[in-house]
């Protein structure tokens, strides 16, 4: 009886997975963000930081809305997806990538969001795969969804200060009352959602290397690195080193980017020393490395790729100019998040011989002589676009040194 009992749901919950996953390809648009379009969604999801206490007005397109959730969605996962205003209703069409399973590669789900007139919008047709969700309980299983995410601080701040919510010709009319609050901080949508006790065992590790560390050193990234990494080999097995892995790479990432000066995550009595984290002596490298290789490690690294290249352009514009240093270290960063949870073989490899590194030179190779301090103008007259051969043969020489380091052979 007990066999019975415990056989007959894991039939019924391998049959749900198994209807709402699945292996079939279908034609679904990749969004491929270019600088424009990253910078129209930021404006969009940033619109009520800048609004101060005054009712914000949106008109979206059909193009804004994907773009918008192109940029959301890929900060979480490898995902696709395609936004339709039809009528007096938007269409979602989603795909995401799932990790090996015995049932499919992916997890489809679509649904509609009709407009009544003078009610809040209302979740209908939704499919998970195979299976139809009643419209009674639609709304429901997609708000249980975005709860597990970052995105239900930002929807809150929308839905509680509702004032329409309108589709006409092809357009969403979308205007509610402005309120900044730090739930509606846009950089929180970049944070993974992490359970505070899995990373308390990490940091603790972290305070005990910077303890230790002598403060007359410079502190390097593979003194951030190496300790972390260690407990990540103790504590792993093929199940969840990927997930021992993201936990490693978040906790150096919050140190190297939020010290000095941050405390967010620290508590008042302690005392562990604050040190700015050098890669070549340069600490802006460091950070470069870690946050492509946190956004990486949580699914983005065409998101990572883009917000550098673009962040890059922007200097040569009004900034420090193009540095592709800088470049060559969130390619690094972005190399290394992708091949720490590539699966779980390969994510025990790099726990390995991250654990036993004598220094940075095994994951960052040196990059110092690549040019930088380009402005916009000498960027044009030498490589004339990010599209040119001169350019892609920079790129193909920062891969290859990348490739070349020690922990990926």
């Amino acid at each position: 009886m007990i066999l019975y009992g415990i056989g007959i749901p894991a039939a019924i919950l391998a049959v749900v997975f198994a209807l709402a996953t699945s292996n079939k390809d279908i034609t679904l648009p990749k969004w491929e963000l270019n600088s424009a379009d990253i910078q129209r969604a930021k404006s969009i999801l940033h619109a009520n930081k800048q609004a101060s206490d005054k009712p914000l007005n949106l008109n979206l397109t059909e193009r804004d809305l994907n773009i918008a959730c192109t940029y959301l969605l890929n900060v979480y996962t490898n995902s696709q997806s395609q936004i339709q205003i039809v009528d007096n209703y938007i269409s979602f069409d989603l795909r995401f990538a799932l990790p090996k399973n015995l049932f499919g590669r992916y997890l489809d789900m679509q649904f509609q969001l009709h407009t009544p007139d003078k009610q809040t919008p209302k979740i209908n047709h939704l499919h998970i795969g195979k299976i139809a969700i009643p419209d009674s309980y639609a709304g429901l299983f997609i708000d249980t969804l975005i709860e597990q995410t970052r995105l239900d601080n930002y929807l809150k701040v929308i839905r509680q200060n509702l004032k329409l919510f309108r589709i006409q010709n092809q357009t969403l009319h979308l205007v509610y009352q402005s309120a900044i609050t730090a739930n509606s901080n846009f950089q929180q949508l970049l944070t993974p959602k992490t359970d505070n006790l899995a990373l308390e065992p990490y940091q603790e590790k972290l305070n005990q290397a910077l303890r230790e560390h002598d403060p007359d050193w410079r502190l390097s990234l593979s003194n951030v690195l190496r300790p972390l990494f260690q407990l990540a080999w103790e504590r792993s097995t093929a199940k969840n080193a990927i997930a021992e892995n993201r936990l490693a790479i978040f906790v150096a990432n919050r140190y190297v980017n939020y010290y000095p000066g941050s405390t967010a995550h620290r508590q008042k009595t302690d005392t562990t020393p604050k040190y700015s984290v050098f890669l070549y002596k340069r600490i802006d490298m460091a950070q470069h490395f870690m946050w492509s290789a946190t956004v990486t490690a949580i699914g983005s690294s065409q998101l990572a790729n883009i917000l550098g290249l673009k962040k890059e352009l922007s200097d040569a514009k009004k900034g420090s100019g193009f540095s592709f240093i800088d470049l060559a270290a969130d390619r690094a960063g972005i190399y290394f998040g992708k091949q720490a949870t590539a699966s779980p073989e390969q994510a025990l490899k790099i726990q390995e011989k991250m654990a036993t590194i004598e220094n940075y030179q095994a994951f960052m190779p040196d990059i110092r002589d690549l040019p930088e301090s380009l402005t916009s103008q000498a960027f044009t007259e030498q490589y004339q676009s990010i599209h040119s051969a001169r350019y892609q043969k920079v790129l193909e020489d920062i891969d290859q040194r990348i490739a070349a380091s020690k922990i990926y052979h």
